[in-house]
């Protein structure tokens, strides 16, 4: 929760808004849909209404881009306000007076400043940590190995946390809102159960995430020991989405105010610092997440041709060709920059230098050149059907926006496979009739689960909500989004749907949330066939386990001709037990 949600009542504000109404005068007109409304999706490239507006509810959602919330958030999103200026947008679109002893603007729309200070304050510590101990430090010798001066690691404001539970945590937590902060920005957690702080990065490297003003938005660390976890972020908080954000972004105003022609977008951390150093500031990373719609957008606002330059393993493959999705959709054009095996941006400017890097640059393929050659490959070494390489040709041609660029590419795909190109182009017609005239098949087709059933009950019926049948679900469930949900529901018993998105920090739980309100699904009106509609789900998921666990047993017992006899007793008699919790269940 936002260190200043506590000078408003979002319920309260809530119960005195419109979503559908707000959206009309803001976007677009929602037309109506069954029970409810559709209008474009603001989030991504929509050519189709294809997000559900519930009015009853006061919440959105897009069963395209997976957007969705209340009000508030819709706000937040669309407008790209703090969550002090969307309660002032909604005061004044709706003439709400908010009492100002419960909200304060002039001390609340700091809070980015705040956080920025903060981060930026701690940006110096880690610096200091890094620079003041040069001699025989490990994680010098490391940036030194990779090509950096202690010049390059200055200017980049690079740092260290040390191999300490309270470097951090010590210097925040005698001040309780210094400690706050800290906590809110994932530089410190809580032990379970206790007030003691102890520090998030620890033993490792850390790189400063920058906004395109300079300001550190989050941190990235790279471990120097033998943590699992080669590399982690700050967790997210109101200045730092990482679905949003791109490292090297910072940087972009050592261009001068010029515009790229291209950007690159790499791999690494030390990638994009290795670039800069030999002055190519036009490249950017994500951060252990894929390329999302909105990395795409920000791309496309400062120009519209990448290159991608991915390692040339399996994985770097893999990942270039995930990111054709995204860019196409917002009409950038793709380029792929293979280096040889082994080596990455940082290690192959190292060797050869900027200019040869350039050359080799400009002499980057296209993205679906370099597809369509990945499943010829494939189809030779018969990992493919040819209806699969048509059907996978498709799922990326579809996007491709310009219509004489996509023609070149059925073309030689065409050529390429011996199909006639009236066949590509009447398969790709089918699935523009369904993405273009009926987004809402992507909702029709999706099913729910037991547990997901069960969970939108709980949601959307405050009656529902027994506490007996939710212990005895919590009891079953594995998913950590369900988990996260239930808790939500325990912790609010007697919060609306859309006043229980509206507590979450988590996009990810928020949308799934939403999802669940939006995906059709014909939940009894009466109290007493909705407590029989849960009983049978549980029903199903304890059967579904236990079909599990017999498959598990006869496994062993078919693929182990010399398993030892006592342990065959154990699980024959584990498989009649089994079988008889089975019978019992009907």
């Amino acid at each position: 929760m936002s260190l200043y949600e506590k000078y408003s009542d979002k319920d309260d504000i809530l119960n005195k808004t419109s979503i559908k109404e707000y959206i009309d005068k803001n976007w677009s007109e929602c037309k109506k849909s069954g029970s409810g409304y559709k209008v474009l999706c603001p989030f991504h490239d929509d050519k189709s209404p294809s997000m559900h507006i519930s009015e009853d509810k006061g919440l959105y959602h897009c069963f395209v881009c997976k957007a969705g919330g209340n009000l508030i958030q819709f706000i937040k999103e669309f407008k790209n306000l703090t969550y002090p200026e969307t309660l002032e947008d909604i005061s004044s679109f709706f003439n709400i007076k908010i009492p100002k002893n419960r909200y304060k603007p002039s001390q609340d729309i700091s809070l980015s400043k705040k956080m920025y200070d903060f981060n930026n304050k701690i940006s110096q510590f880690f610096s200091r940590c890094l620079l003041d101990n040069q001699r025989n430090s490990k994680p010098i010798k490391y940036l030194k190995g990779r090509g950096f001066t202690i010049k390059d690691i200055e200017e980049n404001s690079l740092g260290f946390a040390p191999d300490s539970w309270d470097s951090i945590s010590s210097l925040v937590s005698e001040k309780k809102d210094v400690a706050e902060m800290a906590l809110l920005l994932g530089l410190v957690n809580k032990k379970e159960g206790k007030e003691d702080l102890y520090d998030f990065f620890r033993n490792r490297i850390i790189f400063p995430i920058k906004n395109r003003q300079g300001n550190v938005l989050a941190f990235a660390g790279r471990t120097i020991g033998d943590d699992k976890a080669k590399y982690i972020n700050s967790k997210e908080s109101e200045i730092f989405l990482k679905r949003k954000v791109l490292y090297g972004l910072g940087n972009f105003n050592k261009l001068n105010g010029r515009k790229p022609k291209y950007i690159f977008i790499v791999e690494g951390y030390t990638d994009v610092l290795m670039m800069n150093k030999c002055g190519l500031y036009n490249v950017v990373a994500t951060m252990g997440t894929s390329l999302t719609l909105e990395h795409a957008n920000e791309i496309k606002k400062i120009c519209n041709k990448v290159i991608l330059c991915y390692d040339s393993d399996t994985a770097g493959i893999d990942a270039s060709f995930k990111n054709i999705e995204p860019l196409y959709q917002f009409g950038i054009e793709i380029f792929s920059l293979r280096l040889e095996k082994g080596t990455d941006p940082c290690s192959y400017l190292e060797k050869y230098g900027r200019d040869e890097f350039v050359q080799k640059a400009k002499k980057s393929n296209s993205i679906m050149d370099e597809y369509m050659d990945y499943l010829k490959d494939k189809y030779i070494e018969k990992e493919l059907s040819i209806n699969e390489v048509v059907g996978n040709f498709i799922g990326k041609i579809k996007y491709v926006q310009d219509y004489i660029q996509r023609d070149e590419f059925i073309n030689k795909f065409a050529s390429s496979f011996q199909i006639t190109k009236i066949k590509i182009e009447n398969m790709i017609n089918k699935e523009f009739i369904k993405i273009d005239s009926n987004q809402e098949v992507r909702s029709i087709n999706r099913i729910l689960s037991p547990e997901d059933i069960i969970l939108k009950v709980f949601i959307e019926f405050l009656d529902s909500r027994d506490s007996s049948l939710m212990l005895k679900y919590s009891s079953i469930i594995s998913n950590n989004f369900h988990v996260e949900i239930l808790k939500l529901l325990t912790d609010n018993p007697n919060a609306e749907a859309s006043n229980l998105i509206g507590k979450i920090n988590e996009e990810a739980v928020s949308s799934m949330i939403s999802d669940l309100i939006f995906t059709p699904y014909d939940i009894p009106k009466e109290k007493l066939s909705r407590k029989k509609l849960i009983e049978d789900c549980l029903k199903r998921i304890e059967l579904d386990s236990i079909k599990d666990l017999k498959r598990l047993i006869n496994l062993k017992l078919s693929k182990n001709a010399d398993i030892p006899e006592e342990e065959e007793k154990h699980l024959l008699n584990d498989l009649r037990n089994l079988i008889e919790k089975e019978k019992s269940l009907f």
